[in-house]
């Protein structure tokens, strides 16, 4: 079990939308402090510090994760740097919450959740759509066993048009994102969808990927991972679960999350409840508090470190995310279904 901390002094690597968000969500919990931020653009670092009445400022991670009175890391970078700067931090002692994806892959998932293990420290990953208040009153109707026994899922996450770029071109270059439209925003849809199904182990993935809108970013940007992305998942339960993801379809928009039951099945966008009364189909509209998903995120992390509990995107749940987006980019490689063993 993590160790528990009284007040947690945190600390937030990169200052970009995500980072703020975690600030945010850190200053709005009355058990946690921010004492420090670190990013690259000082100029930027200092505004928000003194905005925030933040005192200690750093360009170097290395030099933050010395300083001894710092708890808990939030990581808030591209891809690429989740894995090593997550493993620093863990090996600096520090608690860690990263955001997602876990990493670039699933090895590196692994080598995070084993540096955890070994410093004795809480990693969590942002996986915020957990957090939601709708989907935190459908894992409660699912537990509670009012769909009964849930075997199928479906998760979308589409965009007609919205390839993001990132700064230096990062968000399309597979080298430091580690793919495209499928890890970026479909690990959000197959996380949710997973998590509402009681996380159960996948053994089986077919995928399918596809690139064919490198035409909509500038020439001089690399261009080299997927802008669709689809998938079937089976797991041991017998359940199974499909998921659709794109930065650019020509197709409209959605978003949404669908759950089926023996008894009943729920959707969360509309949030619905669709079951049977008298033998007739009824459509019960569902209610859940509206909640802030990042300062819920957030709050969860700081109690789990408070407390001495086990949050629920461990890092043993981010490595199996890892291994079916692992899993759907292989199969759609070889045009064939992969074998999960783990």
């Amino acid at each position: 079990m993590p160790n528990q901390t009284s007040t947690v002094r945190a600390a937030v690597i990169g200052l970009g939308w995500p980072g703020m968000q975690h600030l945010k969500g850190y200053i709005a919990d009355a058990r946690a402090e921010v004492i420090a931020v670190c990013e690259l653009d000082k100029a930027h670092a200092q505004q928000v510090a003194a905005q925030y009445n933040i005192p200690h400022i750093y360009t170097d991670h290395g030099e933050m994760l010395a300083n001894k009175e710092i708890d808990a890391v939030s990581v808030c970078l591209p891809n690429f740097l989740h894995a090593p700067m997550t493993i620093d931090a863990l090996n600096a002692g520090k608690h860690v919450l990263c955001e997602k994806p876990p990493a670039c892959n699933a090895a590196e998932a692994q080598a995070m959740a084993d540096a955890a293990t070994q410093n004795g420290k809480t990693l969590m990953y942002a996986l915020v759509q957990r957090f939601g208040g709708s989907t935190q009153r459908l894992k409660q109707l699912i537990d509670n066993g009012e769909l009964g026994d849930v075997y199928f899922g479906k998760a979308g996450y589409v965009r007609r048009r919205g390839i993001p770029i990132g700064k230096g071109g990062w968000f399309v270059d597979k080298a430091r994102a580690g793919g495209g439209a499928l890890i970026d925003i479909g690990v959000h849809a197959l996380d949710c969808v997973w998590w509402l199904m009681g996380s159960p182990k996948p053994v089986e993935i077919m995928g399918a990927a596809y690139s064919h809108f490198g035409h909509l970013v500038p020439d001089n940007v690399k261009y080299d991972v997927d802008d669709a992305t689809f998938a079937q998942i089976h797991f041991q339960n017998g359940a199974s679960l499909v998921l659709e993801t794109t930065w650019a379809l020509n197709l409209p928009g959605d978003n949404y999350i669908k759950i089926a039951g023996t008894k009943a099945g729920a959707s969360l966008n509309p949030f619905t409840l669709y079951t049977e009364e008298n033998g007739k189909e009824v459509d019960k509209p569902l209610e859940a508090p509206d909640r802030n998903s990042f300062d819920e995120e957030v709050k969860h992390f700081v109690a789990c470190l408070v407390e001495g509990k086990e949050p629920i995107s461990s890092a043993e749940q981010g490595v199996i995310l890892m291994q079916m987006l692992d899993a759907i980019y292989e199969s759609a490689a070889k045009g064939g279904s992969v074998q999960i063993r783990t």
